[in-house]
């Protein structure tokens, strides 16, 4: 269950980073540097969802894997973010856009 809200929390960022990419990145660089926060985001809106889960539901999450999955979506997500800022960017080329 930790593992699932972690992905989806990506897949959430790396969307957000897309769509961001295509509307305000002036280059693929800076594409990327605007994709990283969103991932920061999502891991403090998991965090914080995993720990409303915790309290409302007890004995149904693990605390070690909320916490492990917690640091690791802090860096998979900005990486998704990233990458798909990147992909929003070239998409916005492609598309004409800008």
């Amino acid at each position: 269950m930790e593992a699932v809200g972690a992905i989806l929390a990506c897949a959430a960022a790396g969307a957000l980073g897309f769509f961001a990419g295509g509307r305000w990145a002036p280059g693929p660089l800076l594409g990327a540097f605007i994709g990283v926060p969103f991932g920061a985001v999502f891991a403090v809106v998991y965090f914080i969802l995993a720990l409303w889960v915790g309290e409302t539901w007890p004995q149904s999450l693990d605390a070690r894997l909320v916490g492990i999955m917690s640091a690791i979506l802090v860096v998979a997500g900005g990486a998704c973010g990233a990458v798909g800022a990147v992909f929003g960017y070239r998409k916005s080329l492609g598309a004409s856009l800008f």
